[in-house]
């Protein structure tokens, strides 16, 4: 696959990583009473699993990939190392929607054991790919809302050309198998309703459970009304599944991927709980709107609709956040969540919007939200902002998940035990 090439969108992109860069310099000192910033890394630990989980979100997905490519920059420049990636730090992913499309992006093996993409390609694809995915002739796009009403709004074939030609090599579609770490990507699968969880670990333990990838990023961004829900078949043809988007059932994926590990001790032998574990989740942004008693208190149900799709998704996701987070506990350093309060409200129904307009609103919401300083929740459902910035925040990840690489050549017992990408088999489109 040709790389894409990192689009600059908006203004505000023009100096924005030059000025993070240098404030990045100047952070390491800084200490707030949850959040340490200084300090060495004990080589005689355990070690620490480094999970990374990607919100669902449309268009909205141009927030999170934003967020990778600033931390593969931090990972290059920290470790020495200019071809340094992601998927080198990471030892587990987990994706919802557009999330499950960017840890397949990163983690998918281009058969050299290297990952597929960059965290760049992740932005272009998001940035310029839009218009594909999303697209509509003339007509449509004059009663394309409509359209949704009673049919999909969308033909899903040019979304499935652009995975298609995404995740294969020599003519031959990508699998679960041809990954390089655990992934974890869900759906809700309407033959049996109930959700599901597409699996790395599943996948190479049977074939019966290895689904195509482009299928599988497909059936995780089947948005009702959006697109017709895709029907799925192992590729050893035992398995099967009719699926709707994974933001019905898993909005936020991180509890998910923290359960897989704690509970997964054939690849993670010596983790013992969630102090072992550093996590990184990513959302695509949240709306926070209040409401006033007196304004709802005699709203029905044509006034609810918009509303309630908002709580759903934003309450589900900070739910998973704030559970975590205080799970966490005393270890609440090794959780951290880059997450956008506030989005207005017309970015619910744009998440299908591939404008430029949209796009470059989207790019400014990723830049603001790397400059804006960081919260943690507390106890009682309150936050706490601080101190530094989600940049200074991802360049002190990156920082630990450098160290965490190198004490791993010098632990005498593996930290992870993972199964390497299997080779290419042929398997039809």
């Amino acid at each position: 696959m040709a790389p894409y090439q990192i689009s600059k969108t908006g203004p505000v992109r023009q100096n924005l990583d030059a000025s993070i860069n240098q404030s990045a310099m100047n952070y390491s000192a800084r200490q707030d009473s949850d959040i340490v910033f200084s300090g060495s890394y004990d080589l005689s630990s355990r070690g620490k699993i480094c999970v990374l989980t990607i919100d669902g979100g449309g268009m909205r997905g141009i927030i999170p990939a934003r967020v990778l490519s600033y931390l593969e920059q931090s990972l290059q420049r920290q470790s020495g190392n200019p071809a340094a990636r992601i998927a080198d730090f990471f030892d587990v992913a987990a994706g919802t929607s557009i999330g499950g499309v960017l840890i397949s992006m990163l983690f998918a093996d281009d058969g050299k054991d290297r990952p597929l993409c960059t965290a760049a390609d992740t932005y272009s694809f998001t940035t310029k790919k839009g218009s594909i995915v999303f697209k509509l002739n003339p007509l449509q796009q004059l009663f394309g809302r409509l359209r949704g009403m009673t049919r999909p709004r969308y033909s899903s074939k040019f979304f499935e050309t652009e995975l298609k030609q995404m995740f294969s090599r020599e003519g031959t579609s990508l699998t679960l198998r041809n990954t390089l770490k655990p992934l974890l990507i869900p759906c809700y699968n309407l033959a049996t309703a109930s959700p599901f969880i597409f699996s790395r670990g599943d996948a190479m333990d049977s074939s019966a459970w290895d689904f195509r990838l482009w299928e599988v990023c497909r059936a995780t961004s089947s948005v009702p009304s959006l697109f017709k829900p895709p029907l799925l078949t192992s590729v050893d043809g035992s398995n099967s599944c009719i699926a709707a988007d994974g933001g019905l059932v898993l909005h936020n994926p991180a509890a998910a991927a923290i359960t897989h590990v704690l509970h997964n001790k054939r690849e993670f032998p010596h983790v013992q709980g969630l102090q072992d574990l550093l996590v990184l989740s990513i959302g695509t942004g949240q709306f926070d709107r209040k409401f006033e008693h007196a304004k709802v208190s005699n709203w029905g149900a044509l006034q609810w609709i918009s509303p309630v799709l908002r709580i759903i998704m934003d309450g589900s996701a900070d739910m998973v956040d704030r559970t975590i987070s205080m799970a966490f506990g005393e270890a609440r350093h090794n959780y951290i969540r880059v997450q956008m309060s506030g989005l207005p409200d017309r970015a619910l129904m744009e998440m299908d919007d591939p404008s430029q307009s949209n796009v470059d609103r989207l790019a400014k919401y990723a830049d603001d939200l790397l400059t804006e300083k960081g919260y943690i929740h507390l106890p009682f459902g309150s936050k706490r902002m601080l101190e530094q910035s989600n940049a200074e925040r991802l360049d002190w990840l990156a920082g630990q998940l450098v160290q965490e690489q190198k004490a791993r050549l010098l632990r005498t017992s593996p930290t992870v035990i993972l199964r390497k990408a299997c080779k290419l088999l042929k398997t039809r489109f």
